[in-house]
């Protein structure tokens, strides 16, 4: 009964998972197809596109490799640096990714890199690196972040939930990909980036107390157990204070990181940013 009531959430952490990466891997790859589009160099899509699906092979090839490599005897410790590192991650990104002037930044990346290419004595060199860097960064991510899910997946069926989520998540992709093509101009960035910002805080919770669990396990780290408190793996929640400070202390810092952004006030605009012919302010003589 416990594995059953398991099987959902860990479908849904790994579809979440492969939708969160793969969607900001697309929105690169769709931004820099539009530019082109837009700079009247449609041809020079298709650089775009195959520097994506290499980096897609090479994601594939890395997970296999570091399968192989790590298997089934990982130790807890392995494990448990897997799911901290996993965790850290998704801090950094959440926080990155919830900062108030995130849309603007990320517009600004796409403006540079397509000024880049045109200046290039390669442009189409140039289009497709930007695609797979953007690419194999989130495949990168995904790999740390599969790792820890499945380190967390200790039953069969919790792990085959895993596997359809992926396979979930691919099938979500295509899907949105033939519909972000045509919409490419309306996609609300900075909304859609805040939004999934809160999924990986969560995740980031979850890993951290996974984390710490592996390491206890395997004698890193010391247990304190607090009686009457219940173990819930799935949501990486352990009774010991180790866990639970390190969880609360990230609540913490995700509530700090999502508050501070709202407190700042936007920067006055500079000289250079006033357009040609726009009247400046005179100070008063007298």
């Amino acid at each position: 009964m416990e594995t059953t009531s398991t099987v959902i959430p860990y479908f849904l952490y790994s579809s979440g998972i492969l939708l969160r990466e793969g969607l900001e891997a697309l929105l690169v790859i769709i931004a820099l197809v539009a530019g082109t589009r837009e700079a009247g160099q449609e041809s020079r899509a298709r650089d775009v596109y195959a520097g994506g699906l290499i980096a897609v092979g090479v994601s594939i090839a890395l997970a296999w490799a570091v399968n192989h490599l790590i298997g089934d005897n990982t130790s807890d410790t392995i494990e448990g640096v897997f799911q901290l590192t996993a965790a850290a991650t998704l801090f950094y990104v959440s926080s990155w990714i919830t900062a108030k002037a995130q849309a603007q930044h990320w517009k600004s990346f796409i403006k540079a890199q397509l000024d880049a290419a045109k200046h290039s004595k390669g442009p189409s060199i140039a289009l497709g690196l930007t695609a797979f860097l953007a690419v194999m960064r989130e495949g990168a991510e995904t790999i740390v972040f599969f790792q820890a899910l499945v380190a967390g997946a200790t039953e069969r069926a919790e792990r085959h939930a895993v596997f359809l989520g992926v396979v979930a998540g691919a099938l979500g992709l295509a899907v949105i990909f033939v519909c972000l093509r045509s919409l490419v101009s309306r996609i609300p960035i900075g909304a859609f980036f805040s939004a999934t910002s809160i999924l990986l805080y969560a995740m980031a919770v979850v890993f951290v107390g996974q984390g710490i669990a592996s390491f206890q396990e395997s004698g890193v780290m010391s247990a304190t157990f607090v009686n009457h408190l219940p173990t819930l793996p799935m949501f990486g929640f352990f009774p010991t204070i180790q866990t639970i400070v390190a969880q609360a202390i990230l609540i913490l810092l995700a509530a700090t990181a999502a508050f501070v952004p709202m407190t700042r006030k936007p920067p006055a605009p500079s000289a250079a940013s006033v357009p040609p012919g726009a009247q400046r302010p005179h100070p008063h003589t007298t």
